[in-house]
């Protein structure tokens, strides 16, 4: 068959890798420049920032199983087990990408064709599913089986713009679909930090969530950090100008760092975590031949969301025989 894969996050690169391994014909879109999704590294003054997901754990056997392709293809390494000092965390091994979270993703999309910087304008379905460009290079798509593996809120968007509809049970699980926000600062130090391995900080403030130095972490040459707020304070400021919403995040990282930070760059995330999901780890309508899947239906933590998209292309592949 062929199988178009909307969406390049873990869910859709997961999902894209397992069909095409089936030896299907499949591409990954993105509205983006590249794979990953929130797993998200950045370049920036020389450093190397990882400024969406910072680790990912491996309980469930098929996640191993990918686990072992990404050690194998020096893609990932162990982060840590345990923060110093924070003996209410579990103890389980954090994995990170070898030079950022973007690894696993990059090594998987090589089993694929993937077109970038493609924003799906809309979806019809007629003989085969059609999926067309708006602008850009105007290109459209044809496919046998087409899988949605962006935010929710997207989807629906697009179903709207497509004037296509799910029956009702399943349009009224989406609509119930809620996600936090999340306000990152990525910023260049002007020297190493004080933390120790594995050089993060968790909830040291009611406005910052996480902190984390990228060259204690081991991915950036240049001191470099990632500040992500919490939803609370990302929902207070999320429409307010970058130079009032982030002095705040900085001051405090500096002081819990014993750094200046001496330039810095702002990322919104605004489908950081499901807070509702749709109840079920992936939707197929055998009818339309159109899957659903992502951390909207997996849950939140990168082996959910994988888990997803693994669980889409099974109930594919299920249908298909």
């Amino acid at each position: 068959m062929k199988i178009v894969v909307v969406g390049a996050g873990i869910s859709g690169c997961v999902c894209a890798y397992r069909l095409a391994t089936e030896g299907h014909e499949v591409t990954l879109i993105e509205k983006g420049r590249g794979v990953g999704g929130r797993m998200a590294t950045r370049r920036m003054d020389g450093a190397r920032i990882d400024h969406g997901a910072q680790f990912f754990t491996v309980k469930d056997e098929r996640m191993k199983s990918l686990l072992a392709d990404w050690q194998a293809g020096d893609a990932v390494l162990p982060w840590y087990d345990k923060v110093p000092g924070r003996d209410d965390l579990v103890k389980r091994i954090r994995y990170r990408g070898r030079a950022g979270m973007t690894g696993p993703a990059k090594l998987l999309a090589e089993s694929f064709k993937f077109e970038k910087e493609f924003f799906v304008e809309s979806i019809f379905r007629g003989e085969k599913w059609e999926i067309s460009e708006r602008e850009g290079l105007n290109r459209k798509l044809v496919a046998d089986h087409l899988v949605l593996t962006m935010p929710v809120p997207q989807i629906l968007e697009l179903l709207e713009r497509s004037q296509f509809k799910f029956g009702a049970q399943v349009m009224d699980k989406l609509s119930k679909v809620r996600y936090t926000r999340c306000l990152a600062v990525l910023g260049i130090m002007n020297r190493s930090s004080r933390l120790s391995m594995p050089g993060t900080i968790t909830h040291p403030t009611p406005e910052i969530d996480w902190i984390s130095d990228n060259q204690i972490k081991g991915i950036s040459e240049v001191p470099a950090c990632t500040i992500h707020a919490s939803d609370e304070y990302s929902q207070k400021f999320w429409d307010i100008p970058d130079q009032d919403r982030a002095p705040c995040l900085i001051r405090t990282a500096e002081e819990l760092l014993n750094v200046k930070i001496t330039n810095w760059s702002c990322h919104r995330w605004g489908f950081a975590k499901p807070l509702v999901t749709f109840g079920a780890s992936q939707y197929l309508s055998k009818s339309y031949r159109i899957s659903l899947a992502g951390d909207s239906f997996g849950g939140e933590r990168i082996e959910n969301s994988a888990m997803s998209g693994w669980d889409a292309a099974s109930a594919i592949l299920s249908s298909d025989t």
